[in-house]
Order: structure tokens, then sequence, then C-alpha cells
């Protein structure tokens, strides 16, 4: 560890909450329970096997409803809504059960992510109106509501699964969370195309696009409601088998550990070390999955309508290929599982974009000649596809580890909520551009191959978009510590909060009253309101009786440790290479080294730690009566310390 640059002892200056260590498992009972963790990795395998299959499944229901619908067949507004309802919900799902899964537990919001997605596909499969219209808005709507089940097991599962890697295996975590999410979600997604296949062959064999808009009429040999009904019908299978499999999961030993702490509950510190320390890799975690549920979700959605315009395929063939492709595919999120660790995040991310931007811009390049040669068509596109999983296995793992077990899920759920927001935007414009693109402004014919070339163009700038932004804002945290991570965060919480007392004057509650000021009788909302309909003093003394509650969740007790810790310096690295050249270049290179050795040693211990246990005690050091010495009589040189705007 490198010595700090302060005049105290290197063991002095390091502190993590006294609660925090006792949160942890003692030494002799930190037997980590094989079968809860086998039985966690069990739940989120088939959960995520569920969520493949409720986001694949409407794929050929889609280019299904397209051909013998005349009322979508006619309606880009209608068909942007079916693509797009999964994705509403989950959009909502990801906000509302990632604050559930930090402050409920993970257990608690799976158990329902589960009800919702099973009460959805009831309303799908039972779906039926007056007119057309009105049927297809009930299967809206019932998908809406499977979404925001699934969006929950975003926020609920991956963190979970996330902590529980971390007690597996430190140095294999990725790859153990990417083969039970990704690499599981994806063979969700095939699921759907075998059993469509079936029922493609037995109930609709024989449509091809726009037979409605033709005829006017569902074509006789066509039963569509079998084909649909049975598809959100058969899902209901393994949505049952899931619900029962959850109700024996548990929260992971980190989230028992930081819920047991913090007793469940925010306060403004977290806010404000979010807004100032987290916002380089907000950039990561947000623009990523933006950009990249952009481009997928809507290549994915229509492509089946894609793949009929070029090679006039019927549903049945298309189904055959979509089958074909996925299976090929599967080899995409394993191959990046595997390399995943050892490449590290940011380059197998980096590699992702530019595999993809690059091969777009040849996919645009040879479009025209491509779309007359149906078996090379699909094959080039399977092959491209392959490697879109090196962008999303990071763009999933990143924000389950940047963030600490307090807001992890919170902050998977905005994060991922974003990308929902990108599929969303994605899905909905590509009918609009297909057709404004094109010449004759149809989706028919060459004139909507022009369309699509040059939809082509546009996606290949906005895969170079996310190859410069994973270059800068994509956070490193292959083989770290979350524990360690978990640690720094109390640190910058303690020392904001001793700086915040500082300032106003206040003292810490007495010994006796330090559980009471630590649930606190004010909110922020009663600061905001108090500061805009109430009295100055009322508002003076909330604000006083706030700062009091911040020190007590610190464990602060003391006035000598306020104001050792309020003259601690405050280090802290997000691993991304934006924040390191900014650092080299307004503090020298030396500095901004000394910088990042001073925040990482923060988290030393759990970020070393190569055992399952839980790290070992950091001493508060002002515990110890010599650091308490130092303490009152100025121990601290501030000459020493670095000064604030010299922090990205």
């Amino acid at each position: 560890m490198a010595d700090p640059i302060v005049d105290i002892a290197p063991d002095q200056i390091y502190r993590t909450s006294q609660e925090f260590e006792n949160s942890q498992p003692e030494d002799g009972k930190q037997q980590l329970d094989k079968s809860y963790l086998r039985f966690n990795a069990i739940g989120t395998a088939l959960g995520f096997l569920v969520n493949g299959y409720m986001y694949q499944v409407g794929a050929i229901l889609l280019t299904l409803y397209t051909d013998v619908y005349h009322t979508v067949n006619d309606s880009s507004f209608l068909q942007s809504a079916l693509s797009t309802s999964v994705l509403y919900g989950v959009l909502f799902g990801l906000i509302i059960f990632g604050f559930i899964a930090d402050i409920v537990g993970r257990k608690a919001g799976l158990i329902m992510c589960s009800s919702l997605v099973i009460l959805g596909s009831v309303i799908s499969v039972a779906a039926n109106g007056a007119t057309t219209d009105g049927m297809f808005w009930m299967i809206i709507i019932g998908r809406a509501v499977v979404g925001l089940g699934m969006g929950g097991e975003y926020t609920c599962n991956v963190p979970n699964v996330m902590e529980d890697s971390e007690d597996v295996s430190r140095k294999n975590r990725g790859r153990r969370v990417s083969l039970l999410v990704m690499f599981m979600e994806v063979v969700g997604n095939n699921t759907p195309s075998v059993l469509q296949l079936i029922l493609v062959a037995a109930a609709c064999r024989n449509v091809y696009i726009d037979t409605a808009a033709k005829t006017g009429v569902v074509l006789p040999n066509c039963h569509p409601q079998v084909v649909w009904r049975l598809s959100y019908g058969l899902g209901l299978i393994p949505c049952v088998i899931v619900l029962a499999i959850r109700v024996r999961m548990r929260d992971s030993a980190m989230f028992e550990a930081d819920a047991k702490l913090r007793k469940k509950s925010y306060d403004l510190l977290d806010l404000y070390v979010i807004l100032r320390h987290f916002s380089s890799r907000m950039m990561g975690t947000v623009f990523m999955w933006f950009f990249i549920d952009w481009i997928n979700y809507s290549q994915g959605n229509f492509g089946g309508v894609i793949l009929s315009s070029i090679i006039g395929a019927s549903l049945f063939k298309i189904a055959w290929i979509g089958l074909s492709q996925g299976v090929v595919l599967q080899t995409g999120p394993l191959i990046s599982s595997l390399v995943v660790d050892r490449l590290g995040r940011r380059r197998t991310e980096m590699l992702g974009w530019f595999w993809l931007a690059s091969t777009q811009l040849i996919t645009a390049g040879v479009y025209l000649k491509l779309a007359k040669h149906a078996v090379g068509y699909v094959i080039w596109t399977t092959f491209v596809f392959i490697f879109q999983y090196f962008v999303f296995i990071p763009v999933y793992l990143v924000p389950a580890e940047v963030y600490p077990t307090r807001i992890r899920a919170t902050m998977y759920g905005w994060s991922s909520a974003m990308g929902k927001v990108g599929g969303i935007v994605g899905t909905t414009v590509f009918p609009y551009m297909w057709r404004g693109f094109s010449p004759d402004h149809s989706e028919i014919g060459y004139g909507g191959l022009i369309g699509l070339r040059r939809v082509q163009w546009f996606y290949a700038g906005l895969e170079y978009l996310g190859f410069i932004l994973a270059v800068l804002f994509v956070p490193e945290y292959s083989n770290v510590g979350l524990r360690g991570e978990d640690k720094r965060y109390l640190e910058l919480r303690t020392r904001y909060a001793a700086r915040l007392a500082k300032k106003y004057g206040v003292l810490p509650a007495h010994a006796d009253d330090q559980e009471a000021t630590r649930l606190g009788r004010y909110s922020v909302w009663n600061l905001i309101g108090r500061k805009l309909s109430g009295t100055r003093e009322s508002y003076e003394q909330a604000k006083m009786e706030y700062i009091r509650m911040l020190l007590s969740r610190c464990s602060l007790e003391t006035s000598e440790q306020v104001d050792y810790y309020a003259n601690a310096p405050i280090y802290y690295d997000d691993r991304t290479l934006i924040s390191h050249w900014y650092r080299r270049w307004t503090m020298g290179k030396e500095a901004a080294e000394e910088y990042i050795r001073q925040a990482r040693s923060l988290g030393e211990s759990e970020d070393h730690q190569v055992s399952q246990d839980s790290g070992d005690s950091v001493a508060d050091p002002l515990k110890d009566e010599t650091a308490k010495e130092q303490a009152t009589t100025g121990a601290i040189s501030s000459h020493t310390l670095l000064d604030d705007s010299h922090k990205p």
C-alpha cells in the first residue's frame, strides 16, 4: 500500500464504519451455504430463460400479424405499439423494482416479478374485443404487464447473482454471471422459435408477406389465433415453475449485510456521492445500453418483416431461418462469457462496438447485391450478429459491478431503463425511417431495399459513436472486489458527512440517543417542505437534525471524529479512461498515479482478497487514543491535502 500523503500513520487514515465490519460474518462462521448459492443460480438461469422467451415470442408473431391482419399491415402505429409494449413495461419495471430490490429485498422483488409475468401472459392469451383493433390493444396491455415483471427480473436478479458470484469466484465473476444471465436469455430467445415453427407448420404454413393487404381477408387455410394464443399460453408453464423456485431463493449475503447496516433507507449523502463521483461511469452504463438496445430491438423486432421483404419467404421459412440463426447465435454469448474476464469489460465492449460498426458499413455498401442472394444474406447477417454479444455481455455486467450494494439495483435499473428507452425509440421510429428513407415511401420492393440500406448507414454511425463512448466512459472493474467498493463508498459518506457537520457547526448526538437519531424524524421531503412553506427557524432546525442523523448513520459519535474526518482527504477513482486522462492533465502524471493509489487503498484489503472471507477488518483510527490526540492537535497537515478542484 502506498504511503498516504498526510502526517499520520498509514494504518490510521483509512476508516470503514464499525457497523460495516460487524455486519460481515465472523471468521468462524464464514462458511458459504453452497446449496443456497446453487439454488439462487438455478432460479436466475430459469428466470432469464423465461425473459428470453417473452422477448422473442413477439418477433414471429409481429410478422404473422402483419401478414394476415390488414389492420396491422396498414398501421405503422399499431406495429410499433405491438413491438414496444413489452419495452414500455420493462422500462417502468426496471425503475420501480430497482428501488424495491434495494429497499425491500431481491427475493421479494423476484416473487412480484414472476407474478406479473404470469398475469400478463394470461391477459395476452385471453385477448378479445368487439373489433380486431380492440383485440390487439388487449394483447398490447397484456404484453406491457409481462414487461413490467421482466424489467424487475433484471434489477432484482442480476445484482443478486453478481453479489453471489463475488463469493464463488471473483476471478471468474463475469463469466459466471454472463452464463447465468445472457447465455440463458439467448437460449430463451430460441425457445419460441422451436414452438412457433411447429405451430406455423400446423396452422399457417403458406402465409406470405402482404397477404392481408392484397386480399383484405385472412386466408382460409390459416388459423392465426391458434399460433399466437398458444405461443403466449405455452410460456406460462416455465413461469409457474420459476415462481415456485423463487419462494426458496434468498437475498445475497452482501445485500443482507448492507441492509442490516443501513436499515434499508437512503439519504442525501447517497444522492450527493452518486452525482459527484459516479457521473463518468453513469455515461458508460447508460448510453452504452441506450445505443445497443436501439439497434438490437429495432432490427430484432422487424427482422422477420425485413427478411420477408428481401427474400420473399413464407412465414414458415422465416421461422426456420430464425431458428437456425438463433442456434448459431448461441455461440456469441458463450464465447463472450469465456473472454470477458480475460480481456476485461472495457476492451471486450470496445471490440464489440468496433466489429458491429465496421461490418455495418460493409453491409450497407453491398446491401442491394446481398439482398439478391438469400443464402448469402442470412449467412452474413448471422456472422455479424454473433459478435454483438461482445457489447451485450459488458453492458449487462458493468452496472452490476461499479455501484455499491446499497444502490446497485437502483442504478442498474436506471441504466437498463435508459437502454429500453433506446429500444423504444429505435423500434418506434424504425418503420417511419424505413418508409422515409425509401424513394417511393414504401416498405415493399426495390424502394424499400434502398430505405433499408440507408438505415444501415445510420446504424453504422451510431455504432462508431458507441465505440468512442466505450473507450472514454466504460469503467474497468474486472477482478475488483465488490466489498472493497462498498468500503470506499462508506468512506466517502463518512468524510462528506463530517465536512457537512463541520461547515454548519453540528455536533453528534449523545451516545444514548445515537439509535433514535440514526432513524431520524426528518426526511428529504420534510426539508423541502419546510424550505418552501415553513419558517426559517423550523427549516434550520430540521437541517441540523438531518445532519446529525447523517453523522449517526456514518457512526461518527464524537466531535473529535467529526474533526478528523472533516480534514481527511477525498480520493475516489471511477476507473474510467476519461477521468484518468483528466487527472493526468490537471495534476501531472506522478500526482495522478498517487491519487489512484490512495483511492484504491481505501478498500484494498478487499480488492486483494482471493478467499471467500469478507475481508480484514479496517480499524477505526479514532477508536484509538493516539489517533484521537492526533486529530485534536491538527496532526493532518492542510498543505498535503489534494484540492477539490483537482478531482474530476
